[in-house]
């Protein structure tokens, strides 16, 4: 299975020089706890929900600051291609929750571990369908 079957689009993409406080608000409308940081087709960096708490509430930070700023950077991307067992071992590795996904023309998505957990309960399900439907039916008693 592909990252591209199981990421979550669209992403919320922003350029370095937005103040924290629109990326924040950006976060609250669009539903999401990462946020994209780019200048023009590459990821410069991402900025969490958690970097916005610890790298400017909890200093007393200013609103206005640019997410150039407090943004993560150089992070790890993963490629729409890829196949998942490359975001898992992406994810134990760098004990991530969020990977941006990346091709030539620029970010097409986020993957969440979110995504792929409810990707494997859907395929478990999707497994054990019939087996419970078999087990469950009654069983004929030969003479």
């Amino acid at each position: 299975m592909k990252i591209r079957d199981v990421m979550s689009t669209p992403v919320v993409v922003v350029p370095p020089v937005t103040p924290v406080r629109d990326v924040a608000r950006h976060m609250d409308y669009s539903g999401v706890g990462c946020v994209v940081v780019s200048e023009g087709q590459g990821v410069t960096g991402v900025v969490t929900d958690r970097d916005l708490t610890l790298r400017v509430l909890a200093r007393d930070g200013d609103g206005d600051t640019p997410v150039g700023r407090v943004m993560s950077e150089r992070p790890v991307v993963v490629r729409p291609g890829d196949e998942v067992e490359v975001a898992f071992d992406t994810f134990r590795r760098h004990s991530f929750r969020r990977l941006p996904v990346a091709d030539e023309a620029g970010v097409v998505g986020m993957l969440t571990i979110d995504d792929l957990l409810l990707q494997m309960h859907q395929l478990t399900a999707d497994l054990l369908t019939p087996v419970v439907k078999e087990i469950s039916e009654p069983q004929r008693q030969s003479d």
